[in-house]
């Protein structure tokens, strides 16, 4: 194991031999986060979180650690390239500690339907992912499509967690109010 680290750029990082390059890797994983001055993950706007949710999701490259970077640093690629791969690595650790945040907030939100639901089909909107919420937040209004994606995650966060709220009183109600047969 290397127990020395050259300041590379990210771009030489790249172009460095597979057992050199997993050398830095792993050590690169041991460092502290660094947010680098970009805001807190629940200012993000909701499409940001969920786009970077669903590269994280998956076997990602360092191309699609760029394309986060971009995003989130507003950076061209050739800037990120210049940079050093501790700050891309520190940075990166920061992002991925922020989605598995919201990972675990979102856990709240997970609905399980009751059979009626799934006789009728429900399962139809899993294809649409992430997209059903902005659709419905926005109303079905596709020309607010981009407006809700650009709000905070904690609005949307917090509208969901209403909604949820509000469905399940409404359930709990209905049951109460249900006339109960004497037998």
């Amino acid at each position: 194991m290397r127990t020395e680290f050259k300041k590379y750029t990210f771009l030489e990082f790249l172009n460095l031999d597979e057992d050199e390059r997993n050398d830095y890797k792993y050590f690169g994983s041991l460092l502290n986060s660094n947010s680098f001055g970009v805001s807190d993950v629940m200012n993000w706007p909701y499409i940001t979180v969920k786009d970077i949710q669903s590269i994280l999701c998956q076997d990602h490259s360092y191309e699609d650690i760029i394309t986060i970077i971009k995003e989130l640093k507003g950076e061209s690629r050739d800037k990120i390239l210049s940079k050093s791969w501790i700050d891309i690595f520190k940075f990166i650790k920061f992002v991925i500690k922020s989605i598995e945040r919201i990972n675990k907030l979102e856990e709240n939100l997970i609905y399980e339907p009751d059979a009626a639901e799934e006789r009728a089909g429900i399962e139809m909107f899993n294809q649409f992912g992430y997209f059903v919420t902005i659709d419905r937040l926005a109303g079905g209004d596709i020309l607010k499509h981009n407006e809700v994606g650009q709000m905070p995650f904690s609005h949307v966060f917090a509208k969901l967690r209403l909604n949820q709220t509000d469905n399940i009183f409404m359930k709990n109600y209905q049951e109460a109010i249900r006339p109960k047969s004497i037998t």
